[in-house]
């Protein structure tokens, strides 16, 4: 969608490529608003991250860590009123300053609470905690609706993993603003440091849709997660009830979330002890640090090997596993720093790897189901969670209750742990059952399927599928191999199958393997030009080119003379396709000659018949005339077939 003042603007400072080319590989026009979009995620992220740490550390002077839990169960609807209150705003704004025009609303909110913070009142913290909690919902899904709107799904896949980097950098950077600052300004004034920031990214905003005229109609849109209404109760029930795996995927996702409420609240009641709000907010601004660290270390280098190696089972683990591990330490030490690193462990994971995995556990779901349910799950079932999960921790925390101090806590975490593994273990069975189930019923479209599904279990799963005796199984296997840029795992023994479509579909996979690995299948793969079906023998010829790196046109021309008819038929097709009008003119000829009723075999003939359908040149369609009327029933119903396809 770029405009064509972008494409001038990119061709008069080429150096952005250059410069940047080792990080992303960019199109003509592309460079200068992907940096833009870069510095957008840069700049709303540091905002946020400059207040993110003062919301929690005021509410705990203000009410005690022990009160939290009753603005927690508040939160759901509060952020609902406010939610609705800026989709009102957004649709009533005019299309070209909705996107800048509700960012600016969010400076003056930064601004008016910077001044209600002077009346010290106590209400001013639980708003702004409110607040903060919708201020990052609303900067994620307006960056990701105006990035959407710019780059096609291609664009996307080459240049979102740039441009979203800027998210994770600016989350670092704007938590070391804080940690560094805050003793030094004050809170109060990092209020105003974070609204300044978030001017220059309104700003930036504009300049981007200026620049972008093709993404005013994506931007003008209500975004999705301001105008979600879910599905109904009744629809919700109807989900569960029909689909185990569906209840599996929510109760993971349940327990997720109240594992997270119970890390994050003896993290705010051991930060508690630190008793003034600077060094409080110092304290959870330097754990955002190290916890944008870990989570970058997690996203590049660990999520995928997990993944690739270890598989979904063990990455479902991993959150239960590392909630005991830190509620050990936490007994063990009782000391502050420990449910700084639970959190920084619990974080960093849900974010990378079980994030990954949540989306690898819905992929067994036919589409018309998942698109209904993972909303609901991933946004309704998880606000209800955090929601119970603020109900058990007022049972456990409160005095009038249990009255758990923050390291008590880890022990009904060892409990909750060994229910979580449970379900865990079941959730991957269930899983893997889902997943056969939907590759019998063929419920996965293999374009929409993404490389960082491609876990252990389900390659194994498609493995097992490559030896089904159906035939449509295993072509469906290998297309859904190859999406997942697994294709040098489709056995060349397929070549041997009995299915014509299963050997030319496999011929097509390893015509795009490594050279090297496919070489040693050259003979199989040069017997299959002699095949009986025609389709199979086009596929091979086009993979003995890929592999070899040559013409088929060169590749072919020395078998157009060859003794073999569906060989001299398969090289005369390609060079019809492809070939120079002298090889046009001998394809022709040969054809014409194997199309003789006085010199050829029935066989040779019906070949023809069916070769020449497969040529679009009209030069060659005389030669179904004698055809249609040839002696021998097989090779006239033939090409009246190769006639119907014209």
């Amino acid at each position: 969608m770029c405009s064509a003042a972008a494409i001038s603007n990119e061709m008069e400072h080429p150096f952005l490529q250059r410069l940047l080319k080792p990080v992303v590989e960019f199109r003509v026009g592309e460079a200068g608003t992907a940096v833009m979009m870069f510095a957008y995620a840069f700049l709303a992220m540091t905002s946020y991250n400059i207040i993110q740490p003062l919301t929690r550390s005021r509410l705990i002077v203000s009410l005690g860590a022990v009160n939290i839990p009753y603005v927690l169960v508040g939160l759901g609807a509060a952020s609902g009123i406010l939610m609705f209150g800026y989709t009102r705003l957004y649709v009533a704004l005019p299309r070209r300053w909705a996107l800048p025009g509700t960012q600016a609303v969010m400076v003056a909110i930064l601004v008016g609470f910077w001044a209600l913070f002077q009346t010290e009142q106590e209400w001013v913290s639980v708003g702004f905690y409110i607040w903060g909690a919708v201020f990052s919902v609303l900067l994620i899904s307006q960056f990701w609706m105006l990035a959407n709107g710019i780059y096609d799904p291609r664009q996307a896949k080459r240049l979102f993993g740039f441009i979203g980097g800027g998210a994770m950098i600016g989350g670092m950077t704007g938590a070391a603003i804080t940690a560094f600052l805050i003793r030094r300004v004050g809170s109060n004034t990092l209020l105003l440091c974070s609204a300044f920031v978030l001017l220059a990214c309104t700003l930036l905003v504009s300049a981007i849709l200026g620049r972008e005229q093709g993404a005013l109609e994506q931007a003008g849109d209500v975004d999705a997660a301001a105008a979600e209404k879910g599905v109904s109760l009744t629809r919700a029930l109807q989900l569960f009830t029909q689909s185990k795996h569906v209840r599996l995927i929510a109760v993971i996702i349940g327990f997720g979330s109240i594992g997270g409420s119970l890390i994050e609240q003896q993290l705010n009641m051991a930060a508690e002890s630190l008793g003034q709000e600077e060094v409080i907010g110092e304290f959870l601004a330097r754990i955002r640090v190290y916890l944008g660290v870990a989570t970058f270390i997690m996203q590049v280098w660990l999520t995928p090997r997990i993944h690739r190696y270890l598989g979904v089972g063990f990455a479902l683990l991993m959150l239960p596993i590392s909630l005991g591990l830190t509620a050990l330490g936490i007994v063990v030490t009782a000391n502050l720093l420990a449910p700084a690193v639970a959190r920084i462990s619990d974080q960093s994971i849900r974010y990378t790897v079980d994030k990954t995995t949540r989306e690898v556990l819905f992929l067994p779901l036919p589409e018309a189901l998942r698109q209904e349910v993972k909303p609901f799950v991933d946004v309704t079932v998880d606000r209800m969670s955090r929601g119970l999960g603020a109900v058990i921790l007022l049972l456990l925390v409160q005095p009038r209750a249990l009255g758990l101090e923050w390291h008590q806590l880890s022990f009904v975490s060892f409990g909750f742990m060994a229910i979580w593994l449970f379900m865990a273990v079941r959730a991957k069975r269930g899983y893997l059952n889902a997943f056969r189930q939907s590759i019998e019923h063929r419920d996965l479209r293999p374009s929409e399927l993404r490389l960082d599904v491609a876990d252990l279990a389900t390659v194994e799963t498609l493995m097992e599928e490559l030896a089904s005796p159906n035939e449509q199984r295993v072509l469906y296997a290998i297309d859904i191999l190859e999406s997942l840029g697994k294709r040098n795992l489709v056995t060349p023994l397929l070549l041997y199958h009995q299915a014509p479509a299963v050997r030319a579909r496999t011929l097509q996979a390893l015509g795009n393997v490594n050279p090297d690995v496919a070489e040693q299948w050259l003979p199989s793969i040069h017997r299959l030009i002699g095949d009986a079906s025609p389709e199979v023998r086009a596929a091979a010829v086009s993979a003995l080119a890929n592999i070899r790196n040559e013409r088929v046109t060169d590749l072919v021309r020395p078998y157009l003379h060859d003794p073999d008819p569906r060989i001299a038929t398969t090289a005369a097709v390609a060079l019809a396709r492809h070939g120079r009008e002298e090889d046009i003119g001998a394809a022709e000829q040969v054809l014409a000659d194997l199309a003789d009723a006085r010199g050829s075999t029935a066989d040779a003939r019906k070949d023809v018949a069916a070769a020449v359908g497969q040529i679009s040149d009209p030069r060659f369609h005389r030669l179904l005339l004698p055809l249609l009327y040839d002696p021998n029933p097989e090779v006239s119903a033939a090409a009246m077939r190769a006639v119907q396809a014209r």
